[in-house]
């Protein structure tokens, strides 16, 4: 199904290019403020809210090859992003979460000091999903104080990880209540400044109730250990949640500008390395299916070696979407015996130096590292500033599918029918990548759903299969990182150039800076309270490989 692009719009933006029509308009608030409305704040805490959990997924992030969707094939922090040698700091989300949450945190002021009970109900929501994924990277996280410099709070606690959720939690519902209680369908918000659901009442209460199942799945194996009952929240959220991908929590894209742009495209990227390339694990997943969402993600090698041919030659190929590529077949050289000859070629997981001579064979000293053509690289749609495919998600109909469709397997929660609610998760998932439209031929959902790799009714352990699923729908997002570490699923090969035989668990906290004792004392608290693993061989807890609360007696992952 196509998507619509959606406006981002920013304080910035707003400010610069407004009319002087525009201000009147704003100026007539629902709320009758004539000074700063809490819609400014509205729909540049969406922008940045949808950003910053979006690019978790991608490039940037330390976790899409770290689950094995990609590796780096330029030789650029490959020991850190392929073989996983995770240091204090490196591409911490700590700052700019934080730096989230003083807006969020302003919204929610002037929402109450308004009247404004839409934005201020939406702020916890939005605040609850900042910190909820503070928390799962990092374990116990300040919340409760922070953003009190006024009352002279200048280093907040770490406030532990069981707390958090029971007060997110309580928030998500309580904010859900606040938009039920406003008459009508439509809430009260400027004409453009709902950039997720254009004033819809609905859809906002299913994406709140949708946040709400995502995170109590998150919380079932420690809902004994909470002062909520996990169990009456998740029932009383499934009652409303997405039903189509209609719902779906996501933005685009516009492509005019830096600030509107994919991190991929020419505006935010000065040399398209096209240095990450699919690994060979996850493009096996999708083979051993026959994936049509391969052909929309990944695009074949521009050199392929061939067994059946004596001279090179040209040939114009078209995938099963229609999309045609040149790929140059070179005759298979003698000496060389395990060269991949196939369309679509995926590099190995775990090397800790370049791969950029992988299945290059006579042709390894001369190819140019950064485009090498000897192995699959993503989809061009990841290297433009803008395309329907490619957009800011926060949750999804399938995700929510995929929810449910564990409940049922795993007997939780009273939900029921898990079969029907895969199929609905891996059919929305098929419509979301446009493969509905644009497969040549018709895509039979049916015969697809058939085959031994696919259909849960012949899986041996259908949570498994489910989980395994859900990983390969939900490419280029990170809530499979979260997801294996409370299941176990999918099973994951460490990399072989790790010093370490599992994949991390959790970032390490910032160093506090400054080293304030206040502060300093208050970090060793947190770090105190992680649990070390057998994997952990240094003297700190403050360790990717120590369990947090969420994991702790759980025997998860491992």
């Amino acid at each position: 199904m196509k998507k619509l692009i959606t406006t981002i719009l920013s304080i910035a933006f707003m400010a610069m290019s407004n009319s002087c029509s525009d201000f009147d308009e704003i100026n007539v608030s629902p709320n009758d403020v004539s000074t700063l409305s809490p819609n400014f704040l509205l729909s540049t805490n969406t922008k940045n809210l949808a950003f910053q959990y979006s690019a978790f997924g991608y490039w940037g992030s330390k976790i899409p090859s770290m689950l094995q969707y990609y590796q780096v094939g330029d030789g650029y922090k490959s020991e850190e992003f392929n073989a996983l040698f995770w240091v204090p700091g490196s591409h911490s989300p700590w700052e700019g979460l934080y730096a989230n949450l003083v807006d969020v945190q302003a919204m929610h002021d002037l929402s109450v000091e308004e009247g404004n009970v839409f934005t201020e109900a939406v702020s916890l929501v939005y605040r609850a999903v900042f910190i909820d994924l503070i928390t799962k990277i990092y374990g116990d996280a300040p919340f409760s104080e922070i953003n009190q410099l006024d009352e002279g709070i200048v280093f907040p606690k770490y406030d532990r990880q069981k707390e958090i959720y029971e007060t997110i939690l309580i928030d998500l519902k309580t904010a859900k209540n606040m938009i039920e209680g406003i008459p009508g369908s439509e809430v009260p918000v400027l004409d453009g400044y709902d950039l997720l659901y254009d004033g819809d009442k609905g859809k906002w209460i299913k994406f709140i109730n949708s946040l709400r199942i995502r995170m109590c799945m998150l919380l079932n194996n420690k809902k004994a250990e909470l002062g909520v009952d996990v169990d009456a929240e998740f029932k009383d959220a499934a009652q409303n949640v997405f039903t189509s991908s209609d719902d779906n929590a996501v933005l685009h894209y516009l492509g005019s500008s830096s600030g509107t742009s994919f991190r991929g495209g020419p505006f935010n990227a000065s040399e398209l390395t096209y240095a990450r390339r699919v690994s060979l694990d996850f493009l096996n997943s999708l083979r051993d299916q026959d994936d049509p969402r391969m052909y929309r993600w990944l695009r074949p090698v521009e050199k392929k070696w061939d067994r059946t041919i004596d001279a090179e030659k040209t040939i114009e190929y078209t995938d099963p979407l229609g999309q045609m590529f040149s790929v140059t077949k070179l005759p298979y050289p003698s000496g060389y015996d395990n060269l991949d000859t196939n369309l679509y070629v995926g590099i190995p997981v775990g090397n800790k130096d370049s791969w950029t001579s992988y299945n290059a064979g006579p042709q390894a000293s001369s190819v140019e590292p950064k485009t090498t053509p000897f192995n699959t690289r993503l989809a061009e749609m990841y290297f433009q500033n803008a395309n329907e495919y490619v957009g800011m998600d926060i949750i999804t109909y399938s995700e929510v599918e995929f929810i449910l469709a564990e409940a049922a397997a795993i007997g939780a929660f009273g939900v029921s029918d898990a079969e029907t609610h895969y199929k609905n998760a891996i059919a929305a998932s098929m419509g979301e990548w446009g493969i509905f439209e644009d497969y040549v031929g018709g895509f039979d959902f049916d015969d697809f759903y058939s085959q031994e790799a696919v259909d849960l009714s012949k899986a041996e352990n259908p949570h498994e299969r489910i989980m395994e699923q859900k990983y390969i729908s939900m490419f280029f997002r990170a809530e499979p990182w979260f997801d294996w570490r409370r299941t176990g699923y999918p099973d994951f090969e460490a990399p072989y150039d790790s010093d370490q035989p599992v994949l991390p668990i959790r970032y390490h906290y910032n160093t506090p800076n400054p080293p304030d004792p206040q502060y300093v004392a208050k970090y060793n608290e947190a770090v105190e309270r992680l649990e070390k693993t057998e994997y952990v061989s240094a003297p700190t807890k403050d360790d990717p490989r120590s369990r947090m609360w969420l994991l702790q007696g759980t025997n998860k992952p491992y």
